[in-house]
């Protein structure tokens, strides 16, 4: 039975420019060759939840997870703990495999530009302007020049982006120990990168409050 649920409630500022791929359909003369995701009602860029629930629960994994051998020359790194794998539950066949209903404990909402980031952002890049675009070149080793150049579209550094992770406790879940492991996830997050090119530079992120979960009234 559902005992409670917790919101956290967070303010995310970007340290570097951050790209998360969006569709690359079309192709304007001039324009980037890799695009980032956007709101199409107000051309805002944003971050999917999905996004941020991958790369936490990826760097919980590496920290926490065990080496599983899956097959022949097969293996997996996996969170082992239930108390900890319940927050963001199994997937699919491992679900059907254990034959118990999986609830993922953890929902991440989409992170959106504040409404002062977005007016900072056109202020300086042009009405209806929320990204920049960044030139990009691979060095050929032997003769030490550029070549390759390619033009990526990013978030510039400063933008806010607001989220929310909602934490739906059960009876007999570990309360305490999913709110930490959580934070604990959020703290690598602001240590690692968020979205591509982290080895480059791109997607260093801090918050600019404390982190708290808040009792939500059912």
């Amino acid at each position: 039975m559902l005992n409670k649920i917790l919101k956290l409630e967070f303010s995310m500022r970007l340290e570097s420019g951050l790209h998360i791929g969006g569709s690359d359909d079309s192709f304007d003369i001039g324009g980037a060759d890799s695009t980032v995701i956007k709101n199409p009602l107000n051309n805002q860029p944003y971050i999917p939840g999905s996004s941020l629930k991958g790369k936490i629960r990826a760097l919980l994994t590496q920290k926490h997870g065990e080496m599983l051998k899956k097959g022949r020359d097969e293996y997996a790194l996996e969170i082992m703990d239930p108390n900890l794998k319940c927050i963001f539950a199994p997937l699919g066949e491992e679900s059907e495999k254990e034959g118990v209903l999986q609830i993922s404990r953890a929902i991440f909402r989409d992170s959106r530009l504040t409404s002062q980031s977005a007016r900072e952002l056109q202020n300086y890049l042009g009405e209806g302007t929320f990204t920049e675009i960044k030139a990009e070149n691979s060095i050929d080793p032997l003769k030490g020049k550029a070549a390759n150049p390619r033009f990526i579209e990013r978030v510039p550094a400063g933008a806010v982006f607001q989220g929310e992770i909602i934490l739906q406790v059960f009876d007999g879940d570990p309360e305490q120990e999913m709110k930490q492991f959580l934070l604990e996830g959020l703290n690598l997050l602001s240590l690692n990168y968020l979205g591509g090119s982290g080895s480059r530079g791109y997607g260093r992120i801090s918050y600019t409050e404390p982190l708290e979960f808040k009792e939500v009234k059912l």
